[in-house]
């Protein structure tokens, strides 16, 4: 009998807490929430512990979506005049690799054979039909657009040049910018980059989509974090591939993905509604710290 032994070396820990809170004028009744708020699981990244609490107290039950988010449903049984949502937990991250920023070098057009092909039409969907040939125009004008048969790093290109063109607004305003609206303004929120490169890498023939989650940056090391979204493009010799055009290059290790979708309304860290006669009495107050911890003990 062969035995295989296999040995990870210590990994970074990041500890994340997430509060979220909003206030109404009178006590109001909550229809069940969705939360998108679990960290995505696998080989590269390992939850240790999570903590979901809310308040007023509810029940929650978990399950997964067909696009196999884990998601938990909050119901609740009191009235009240506030709701605080809570996540709290520790991952291990992903080690650097060598070699994780440099260009990364695409064929084109892209080659999906087999059942794989049939997996990706969600995800090579416009959600911005009408905006495809503006996108189109606006990347071969800027002398990105790659010949049959050349290996060029699109991606690469195509964050960089996103980063450099729309200027980053903390926009509080729900849903995102069409992406011809992001280009007009000049300026958008993490979404609408995300949603710009979503749509312009399908305009090429690429399956991508959209990813919500957070970055661990100056701002989470002080207790003033936001969530955050970005995009994956699946390459076929490499999988779905993080391309973060909010910060210019692809995504590394204080990236914590929660959620993908073929849509951005699909991952909304939260959903739901309230009854009742109470109005909603404040700004909605998001609270993200992060810390490191001491790695892990290797196995």
């Amino acid at each position: 009998m062969e035995i295989l032994n296999i040995r990870r070396e210590p990994r970074e820990r990041l500890h994340l807490l997430h509060e979220t809170s909003y206030s109404y004028s009178s006590p109001v009744s909550f229809s069940p929430h969705r939360l998108v708020l679990r960290p995505r699981e696998g080989h590269d990244v390992q939850l240790e512990s999570m903590t979901l609490e809310t308040f007023p107290a509810s029940s929650i039950r978990w399950y997964r979506d067909i696009l196999d988010n884990s998601i938990a449903i909050a119901e609740f049984n009191q009235t009240s005049t506030q709701l605080t949502i809570r996540s709290e937990f520790i991952i291990e991250l992903p080690p650097a690799q060598e070699g994780d920023q440099q260009p990364l070098l695409v064929a084109y057009p892209p080659r999906i054979a087999g059942i794989d092909e049939l997996a990706t039409v969600p995800y090579r969907q416009f959600t911005y039909p009408p905006e495809v040939d503006h996108l189109r125009r606006w990347f071969a004008n800027n002398g990105l657009a790659p010949s049959t048969g050349e290996q060029r790093p699109i991606f690469d290109n195509l964050t960089a040049l996103i980063y450099k063109t729309v200027r980053y607004n903390r926009r509080e305003e729900h849903g995102v910018q069409s992406p011809v609206t992001t280009l007009d303004l000049t300026s958008g929120s993490c979404r609408d980059m995300a949603v710009l490169m979503i749509e312009t890498a399908r305009a090429m023939g690429f399956p991508a989509r959209f990813v919500s989650g957070y970055l661990e940056s100056s701002n989470s090391k002080v207790g003033r974090g936001s969530t955050h979204a970005w995009s994956e493009i699946y390459l076929p010799d490499r999988g779905w591939t993080g391309y973060d055009p909010s910060i210019g290059r692809r995504v590394g290790p204080g990236h914590v993905a929660v959620g993908v979708s073929h849509h951005p309304r699909g991952v909304m860290p939260v959903t739901g509604g309230f009854t009742g006669y109470g109005s909603v009495n404040g700004p909605l107050v998001v609270t993200i710290s992060t810390k490191r911890l001491p790695p892990s003990p290797g196995i």
